[in-house]
């Protein structure tokens, strides 16, 4: 396994700590509302300082307990966001002017994956109930609309419904390849997703190969030098919901570890 230098793992844990006890600071003292900030978005913005924090501690060799302790935290604030929009019995229901740009697909996506990635089942499963096309009709692009409603099936047992999704969306890739950006993204996601349902392990193994090979444009990229140079999200949740229905991961990667897998 690849590792960073301690250093960067050190200054990691330490900027995520420090944004979430400010994230708490500025919410006891109204910041967020007196500065007309849609608390939703402070939601999922801890989500993600909670997820770095996840990877970092990963990263850090911290008991597996405890990283996937912070990856459940960081599913648990997407999953708010997500019943302040719908559920009304939440006290923090935002019955006349919901965040609609925090319930996004990509949202959902990420939420589901920290639960996965914490082998908190329960919380992806919230997630995925909650999630839905967003009352204001804004979709993101077709593929990646289907692939969340696909994964969110999947997570709410209802395979044949997850299917159909994917049958779609492969149906158009076979019309027109992808060959890069988030076309090829979600190809290869959509492939690792549609062998879990097919209980092929090679197909499954297969999605997680390319998929991994797709991320490390932007490992070396845009994310160089963060804690996601060194970990995939999408391929570690989509591994552990893999292994949930029976099949094994069997690729090889640095930015999969297989410490981060719930058989591991």
């Amino acid at each position: 396994m690849n590792l960073p230098e301690q250093h960067q793992i050190d200054h990691w844990i330490k900027t995520a700590l420090d944004s979430i006890a400010q994230t708490y600071k500025d919410f006891e003292s109204g910041f967020y509302e007196n500065e007309n900030i849609s608390i939703q978005s402070v939601h999922t913005g801890t989500a993600l300082f909670y997820a770095s924090l996840a990877r970092a501690k990963f990263l850090n060799r911290s008991p597996i307990k405890d990283v996937r302790k912070e990856f459940s935290k960081a599913a648990q604030y997407i999953l708010k966001s997500f019943t302040m929009t719908y559920d009304k019995s939440d006290p923090d229901y935002q019955e006349k002017e919901p965040d609609w740009s925090c319930v996004m697909e990509t949202h959902a996506i990420e939420g589901m994956n920290f639960a996965l990635m914490a082998g908190d089942i329960d919380t992806s499963s919230k997630i995925a109930s909650w999630f839905q096309d967003p009352g204001d009709g804004d979709l993101m692009d077709i593929e990646v609309n289907r692939y969340a409603h696909a994964l969110a099936n999947v997570l709410k047992n209802r395979p044949e419904d997850a299917m159909k999704r994917l049958n779609d969306q492969m149906a158009d890739y076979k019309k027109k390849p992808a060959k890069k950006g988030y076309r090829l993204n979600y190809y290869t996601l959509s492939m690792a997703l549609e062998g879990i349902l097919e209980f092929d392990g090679k197909k499954f193994n297969q999605g997680l190969l390319e998929h991994l090979e797709f991320y490390q444009n932007d490992a070396q990229g845009e994310l160089k030098d963060t804690d996601e140079e060194f970990i995939c999200d999408d391929a570690v949740a989509l591994g552990n919901l893999g292994i949930k229905h029976g099949l094994a991961v069997t690729v090889e990667y640095d930015t999969l570890p297989k410490g981060l897998l719930i058989n591991s």
